[in-house]
């Protein structure tokens, strides 16, 4: 059976919850409060950080486009491999 528990939180909390539910980690804050105290918090902020860098990427790609790629990929991938 569960309990109703009411707490208050800091801004940082707050915000990482917030963006567990913008990545959809979770659906809702009772669900990334359930995450956070079952990972931990400290695991929550590394999965948090590993989207932001990812979000980046993405954004700078829709922003400027794909890198480019070296012609020879190819053979350098194969080079690699052997």
């Amino acid at each position: 059976m569960s309990k109703v528990l009411s707490i208050r939180v800091d801004d940082s909390i707050l915000e990482l919850i917030n963006k567990m539910i913008s990545y959809k980690i979770a659906k809702n804050k009772k669900e990334a409060v359930y995450i956070i105290m079952e990972k931990g918090i400290n695991n929550v902020y590394g999965i948090i950080e590993n989207k932001d860098k990812i979000s980046g990427i993405l954004n700078s790609y829709i922003k400027n486009g794909l890198p480019e790629l070296p012609g020879n990929l190819s053979d350098i991938s194969i080079e690699e491999r052997e």
